[in-house]
């Protein structure tokens, strides 16, 4: 079952979508969001609970170089 969540994606964050629209054949912004968590989301999750200063780096500024996916509820 499907739910419906809007995600606001950053300048810097479109290109590698499209990338990786393009390489996996994926059809929708959605369907790489999806896959990347599917794909991804529970090594992440581990990853992230592994390091206890991950709150602090998750604080910092972001470098430019970087990406922030932001969630609006």
């Amino acid at each position: 079952m499907s739910t419906q969540t809007r995600i606001v994606l950053s300048a810097e964050v479109k290109p590698i979508v499209d990338e990786i629209k393009q390489v996996t054949s994926a059809s929708s912004t959605s369907e790489v969001v999806s896959l990347m968590l599917t794909r991804y989301g529970k090594h992440f999750i581990t990853w992230w609970l592994s390091n206890p200063h991950q709150n602090e780096l998750a604080a910092a500024p972001v470098l430019p170089d970087e990406f922030v996916v932001l969630q609006t509820e």
